[in-house]
């Protein structure tokens, strides 16, 4: 044998040595993955859990209480490593209560309420979106150095989500304004300023005048929701891409993309649910149920096994879809059902920072959910088939739900609701600095849009 047939022998015999397995797995990735988050979990969900314990024990003044949650807050984002990221979140949070008392000013001055159900313009809450618009537009664009932008977004956006929701409520005489000791408690929330997820004021103020009582349950539902949203942590650092290789085929490898991103996500929806849960929040209809702890943020099922994109939109964050509908999409609706959809995924990118992969898929999935609904419902109508994307109420079509036309018919939807999923899923990850979005797409042919061709083809 040659030296190169040698050193050829040696190469593959390394290659078989060094094959990476579970031990491997589990020493370099699964490990290093839960010890890097443990900080943050256990901050939060011990500080809430002090929270939840003292207002279900002590009836507490109601000043004491917000100035609690607040603080509670406070603490949580001192952790912040960037010094410039906590002064600007402290100036937000008093220009944000300036800008409240500014937007009332001027809408019952320019703008007060004649119809319920009209466009206004210079409402107090249309005043502070226009404002939070250009605010996050240049925090992502020009004013702060991404690093600290990054750092701070989040927080900035659970942020504006409730100066928004307040400040339509407020306007529309369902909550009361807050004073500042209340706005400081609401804003500051130790229980979803971090990672959200958003409540309303009225929400918010219940744990006050009506809170759950703890017990074991509550300590297993928090425990089960920490031990979940890790499950998913590990799934999308390790096993995505310990199963899914970089050398497989295009659309496996942009499966894996979508679903680290995906996981990810899950991640945090289970992280922010621990932390509802320690602070003593759960959903408004198991509120009196004491052996019933969920705040639902997310349905994985529903997500990874889509009957339709709407039911990917409805699921994927539901207080922020719940948001949207309530404080962007009703507040559009009058000019029609597409305008109300597209100024809803508009403004969510807005939220967002106007971010380019985030925006991208923001309003490509609202266009694409609304012609799939828009097919799917003329189908129906033209082959009496139930096969729109929500079960009828009272169905009279000839095809019921559960007949094999209608279930094919599903099952094809449903396909190319995955293959959307994909699409737009796997642009978010780090590779698409490099190729760009149409490079991503290109390898896939722009199957998506094809696919959406097709559904306008069918609807003209």
């Amino acid at each position: 044998m040659d030296e190169t047939d040698e050193s050829l022998h040696y190469y593959y015999e390394d290659e078989v040595i060094y094959q990476e397995t579970i031990e491997d797995l589990w020493v370099h990735c699964i490990l290093p993955s839960v010890t890097s988050v443990f900080p943050i979990y256990y901050k939060i969900i011990l500080v809430n859990l002090l929270f939840g314990s003292i207002v279900s024990t002590v009836k507490l003044p109601q000043t004491i209480f917000h100035l609690l949650s607040g603080s509670s807050g406070i603490f949580l984002l001192s952790n912040l490593e960037s010094p410039e990221g906590k002064i600007i979140i402290l100036a937000f949070f008093i220009q944000s209560y300036l800008l409240l008392h500014i937007g009332c000013y001027v809408q019952n001055k320019y703008d007060p309420v004649k119809k319920q159900d009209e466009i206004r313009l210079l409402s107090n809450s249309n005043i502070v979106k226009y404002c939070l618009i250009a605010i996050l537009v240049l925090c992502e664009y020009f004013l702060l150095k991404s690093e600290t932008w990054m750092e701070i977004r989040g927080v900035v956006m659970i942020f504006s989500m409730k100066l928004i929701s307040l400040a339509e409520d407020a306007g529309k005489g369902v909550t009361i304004f807050p004073s500042c000791i209340q706005y400081f408690g609401y804003i500051f929330c130790g229980s979803n300023v971090m990672f959200g997820p958003w409540i309303s004021f009225q929400e918010y103020t219940i744990l006050y005048h009506n809170p759950t009582k703890k017990n074991t349950w509550w300590i297993l539902g928090v425990l089960r929701a920490v031990a979940t949203s890790a499950i998913f942590l590990i799934v999308s650092n390790c096993l995505a891409n310990y199963f899914i290789k970089d050398d497989a085929c295009v659309w496996l490898v942009a499966y894996k993309e979508a679903l680290t991103f995906r996981t990810s996500h899950y991640f945090i929806c289970y992280l922010s649910e621990a932390s509802m849960l320690a602070a003593g929040f759960k959903n408004h209809k198991m509120w009196k149920e004491p052996r019933q702890w969920r705040f639902v943020l997310v349905e994985p099922a529903k997500i990874e096994f889509p009957t339709a994109l709407a039911i990917v939109v409805t699921n994927w964050n539901k207080p922020m879809h719940d948001f949207l509908k309530r404080y962007i999409y009703k507040s559009w609706l009058p000019l029609g059902k597409f305008h109300g959809i597209l100024a809803t995924f508009v403004i969510s990118s807005f939220l967002h920072g106007f971010e380019l992969k985030v925006s991208v898929v923001l309003i490509t999935i609202g266009i694409f959910s609304y012609l799939q609904f828009a097919v799917r419902d003329q189908f129906a109508k033209a082959f009496n088939c139930c096969i729109r994307v929500y079960p009828c109420k009272s169905c009279t079509h000839k095809f019921k739900r559960d007949r094999v036309v209608s279930r094919i018919c599903q099952l094809v939807f449903a396909s190319t609701s995955v293959v959307h999923l994909v699409y737009l899923g796997m642009i978010m990850d780090s590779s698409t600095d490099e190729i760009g979005i149409l490079g991503k797409w290109r390898n896939l042919y722009f199957v998506s849009f094809w696919i959406m061709i097709c559904n306008v083809l069918i609807l003209i």
